[in-house]
């Protein structure tokens, strides 16, 4: 296990760069403890907000049915209720009967497969809960993973506190990106426009994005247009890189 954690930590240490840090985390945690998903979940008080960056990537309907159902999980009313950031399985804080009864678990992880978690968190906006999950199909985590997680978490929030510290100071030092707001509509963004952009965020396409809102891809690509104007950038990754900013604080 000592090998595990000085690996996963001196790898997380070593990303600065915010945009890097995010999937970078996801990837190298995955790696550490097995697992079929690893996800950063940022999620608010009310239903449909919240904001979920997954690897390997999901399609985009259950991005949307996650939003919808988030509050569902037990692990997010754990931490709610005890405000415990430790990391937790699923199987800590639910029995399987209860976890198979809630809508998160039938609309999304069901049609996945998905039957056991473990997670911890980060600090975040005093409104909104921002989580690292680990998910499998097969079988549950080891009292030795869990301990493993748990050692290396105040280090991965350390990495993290870092890397937004860092990307800060280049903001600051004029490296021409805008200092995000707390929410895309302090840009102007309308709400469509703002739904558009979080699906960007999360690895949606045009063609996923349209199908979802029932309408046409130029629809879609018009309302990024007015979007990247808005935010003063002219490239998908940099807006995408907005929308998570306005998020996660």
């Amino acid at each position: 296990m000592q090998r595990q954690l000085l690996d996963l930590v001196g790898e997380v240490y070593a990303m600065l760069d915010l945009d890097t840090f995010r999937p970078g985390l996801l990837d190298a945690i995955r790696r550490a403890v097995p697992s079929d998903w690893a996800s950063l979940n940022d999620i608010g008080p009310e239903p449909g907000d919240a904001l979920s960056l997954v690897e390997p990537p999901l399609p985009v309907e259950l991005h949307v049915a996650f939003a919808e159902h988030a509050q569902d999980n037990h692990l997010l009313r754990h931490f709610q209720a005890t405000r415990d950031g430790r990391a937790h399985r699923m199987s800590d804080v639910c029995t399987p009967d209860e976890f198979h009864a809630t809508n998160l678990y039938r609309e999304i992880y069901a049609k996945i497969g998905l039957e056991y978690q473990m997670s911890f968190v980060f600090p975040a906006q005093e409104d909104h809960v921002l989580a690292v999950v680990l998910s499998r199909t097969d079988h549950d985590y080891s009292d030795e993973e869990v301990a493993l997680v748990e050692a290396a978490r105040p280090h991965l929030i350390q990495a993290y506190r870092n890397a937004r510290e860092h990307s800060a100071l280049l903001q600051r030092l004029g490296d021409g990106s805008p200092v995000p707001p707390r929410d895309l509509r302090a840009y102007g963004l309308t709400s469509r426009e703002a739904q558009v952009l979080r699906r960007v965020a999360t690895g949606g396409s045009n063609a996923d994005i349209a199908r979802e809102l029932s309408v046409s891809a130029r629809t879609v690509q018009k309302h990024l247009e007015n979007a990247y104007r808005k935010l003063g950038v002219s490239t998908r990754s940099e807006a995408a890189r907005l929308a998570w900013a306005t998020y996660v604080d």
